[in-house]
């Protein structure tokens, strides 16, 4: 496995990157990048950082413990792929955001309301209005038209609809089938698993949604205390793909072989997993799914799959 000095070389290379390309973008002397790649320097945490940051890699592959990243092409053409996201809005969605972006939130929560008091299905306001407003807030920051104080307004704001509609939700009967959701690492981008627990709900599933920042043996104890079948894991930053795996193999590790308990299916998704189609596999999940909508139909075909072939 490389070392620092080398998969930084290798990462710089791979973009084909001049040192003094990277350099400038660091802020720091071309020498130093030459420094770090002949193993005569090492940098300190904020240059780490930052550097895993830049090739939008975890901390892990940057130092050579890991192997799993997405690939630079990827990352480009998802974000080619994003800047036309603003094209495709819904109306519904992009008035959403308008009124948030102005500050209007209570016009933007009285017009969802109003929507499903008329009818309009909660999983239908997810799905074209919050979500896609929601991906939409993401590109914008990331193209830096907004920001972060902006970002986090409109994310808080839509938590908070959420909890207003969550009370409007049609559930459709109850299945016999729990489900442990959980965001991987660090990541603290959760509203996106909380729409996959709602909806996953409203389809009858028993769900225990924990959230950011549960350790990866609480996570073992809600799946054998729930008799969970599914544990699905969001991660929208690419620096937590090696939480993501971490927590996979601990499943394998508590369940696989151990007493008559079968292991439950591993579902991933989030923008990390958007930005490159193989990376649910590099991992050791059982599946992906893009989107929330996706991530019901996704857990329906793993459950009736599994059940046919007796596990």
């Amino acid at each position: 496995m490389p070392n620092f000095a080398a998969r930084l070389k290798q990462l710089r290379t791979t973009r084909n990157l001049r040192q003094v390309d990277l350099a400038n973008a660091m802020g720091v002397a071309q020498t130093t990048i030459a420094n770090y790649e002949q193993h005569n320097r090492f940098p300190d945490e904020q240059t780490l950082l930052k550097l895993a940051e830049y090739f939008a890699v975890s901390l892990d592959y940057l130092l050579g413990r890991s192997e799993v990243t997405i690939r630079s092409d990827d990352i480009l053409r998802f974000r080619a792929d994003e800047a036309a996201q603003a094209q495709t809005l819904t109306p519904a969605a992009r008035e959403y955001l308008t009124q948030l972006l102005a500050g209007s939130k209570r016009e933007a929560f009285d017009r969802i309301l109003n929507q499903v008091r008329t009818g309009v299905p909660v999983g239908e306001i997810y799905r074209t209005v919050l979500e896609p407003s929601l991906r939409e807030v993401g590109r914008l920051w990331e193209a830096n038209e907004i920001s972060i104080g902006k970002e986090h307004y409109i994310s808080r704001a839509t938590e908070s609809l959420m909890g207003q509609l969550y009370g409007q939700i049609r559930f459709n009967g109850r299945r016999n089938a729990a489900v442990v959701l959980v965001t991987a690492g660090a990541e603290q981008h959760d509203l996106g698993l909380r729409m996959v627990s709602d909806l996953l709900e409203a389809d009858g599933y028993r769900c225990v949604f924990l959230g950011p920042g549960t350790p990866a043996a609480e996570v073992m104890s809600a799946l054998r205390d729930n008799g969970a079948e599914v544990l699905a894991i969001s991660a929208t930053l690419p620096a937590n793909m090696d939480s993501v795996q971490t927590m996979v193999r601990s499943v394998h590790a508590e369940f696989d072989g151990n007493g008559p308990d079968r292991p439950p299916h591993v579902v991933v998704g989030g923008r990390a997993f958007n930005l490159d189609p193989t990376l649910w596999q590099r991992v050791g999940a059982d599946s992906y799914a893009e989107h929330a909508d996706a991530a019901v139909t996704t857990v329906n075909e793993l459950l009736a799959a599994g059940r046919r072939g007796g596990l």
